[in-house]
């Protein structure tokens, strides 16, 4: 019997009365991904957790976007970091995005625009925003801290990165701030080849996706590991209500997903 993080947690972020309803790029099913629209959505389908990308602008501004470059979700050109925020206000966030019965393009030119994190903070207050470090370049991490601490959301923050390195950076700088991490890559594998180089210490939480390659990674069994050494267990990305049912059945402690309402139905009929 597994002993789910989510209801025991000592970790703000963490803990809730129900297993985290966790809007990947907002309700990015149905609204561009990214957008002021996508995360008002799911905001007000009142889920539990905002998950985002964290881009850095030329001028060191971190913004809510997923690729290193503009092309395959607004009409511009071109890597982020090459723009200033102003300049990426030019370019059009719902422009690619296509209606999958009509194949047509219905956000285009209605004002989708790259936003801010720190606008994110403040235009969604008392919800989670779990964030991932996307950037290299060694300043992201800092970046990333100051904007957290100056919207006052240390308790309601997370942060991850693909990037080890970047995660390291970032635990360092946050100090005393305790705002929680999640493992990389390299740390996750770890714990699941029962490696002792990293310790739980460094992070409160395994995000990853359903497998690696043929490596089965979220299987019941590793859940209840997970929970016996205080680790919650978040997936991504998940969009079937079949497995949405089992993983929620086996204990875990969180779910991203691109469809927040089917979640959220199937844990408020259940």
């Amino acid at each position: 019997m597994t002993n789910p993080v989510y209801l025991r947690s000592e970790i703000p972020f963490l803990r809730n009365k129900r297993p985290l309803v966790m809007a990947h790029r907002g309700r990015s099913a149905f609204v561009p991904e990214s957008s002021f629209q996508s995360f008002k959505e799911a905001y007000e389908l009142k889920v539990d957790v905002l998950e985002t990308d964290i881009r850095l602008t030329k001028d060191r501004i971190p913004v809510i976007f997923h690729d290193a470059t503009l092309d395959r979700t607004t009409n511009g050109k071109g890597p982020i970091i090459n723009h200033t925020f102003e300049q990426l206000q030019e370019f059009d966030l719902g422009y690619w995005h296509k209606d999958p019965v009509t194949n047509e393009y219905p956000f285009r030119n209605k004002g989708f625009r790259i936003i801010s994190l720190l606008d994110m903070f403040e235009k969604f207050p008392d919800v989670r925003i779990n964030m991932d470090i996307k950037d290299r370049v060694s300043f992201a991490p800092e970046v990333l801290l100051n904007t957290i601490l100056e919207a006052d959301a240390e308790k309601r923050s997370l942060v991850g990165s693909f990037h080890h390195k970047q995660l390291t950076r970032f635990r360092y700088l946050n100090g005393n701030t305790n705002i929680p991490t999640s493992a990389s890559p390299v740390e996750a594998l770890s714990f699941l080849l029962h490696l002792l180089v990293f310790t739980k210490r460094n992070f409160v939480a395994l995000q990853v996706p359903p497998n690696l390659g043929f490596l089965k990674i979220v299987t019941h069994k590793n859940i209840i590991r997970a929970h016996r050494k205080d680790l919650a267990v978040h997936i991504w990305t998940i969009n079937e209500r079949d497995k949405m049912i089992k993983l929620l059945d086996w204990g875990i402690d969180g779910i991203f997903t691109d469809d927040p309402d089917l979640l959220l139905d199937i844990i408020t009929t259940n």
